[in-house]
């Protein structure tokens, strides 16, 4: 089942979205409304983690160290694996 993030205006008992969904008229949604204003955004996305309904990104380890690539005399490693594969 797919999700989608929307934004939409309130318009008497309707909701006016910001954009199209693919979805065929008479589709029944679930819609959960946040008030703008009431949270932040990083906080909307904390609730939708916190229900499951998608994961947060993990930070990078501390301490790792990046380098610029070493060169290797040989081959590339791309031209052995199209050998390889052959």
């Amino acid at each position: 089942m797919e999700r989608w993030v929307v934004k939409a205006v309130v318009q008497g008992k309707t909701l006016v979205l910001d954009e199209e969904l693919p979805l065929p008229d008479g589709t029944m949604v679930t819609v959960t409304v946040i008030p703008q204003g009431e949270i932040s955004e990083q906080e909307f996305y904390s609730q939708l983690a916190a229900e499951g309904l998608i994961s947060m990104p993990q930070p990078s380890p501390e301490g790792i160290r990046h380098s610029q690539p070493r060169k290797l005399p040989g081959k590339p490693i791309s031209q052995i694996i199209i050998e390889g594969r052959r």
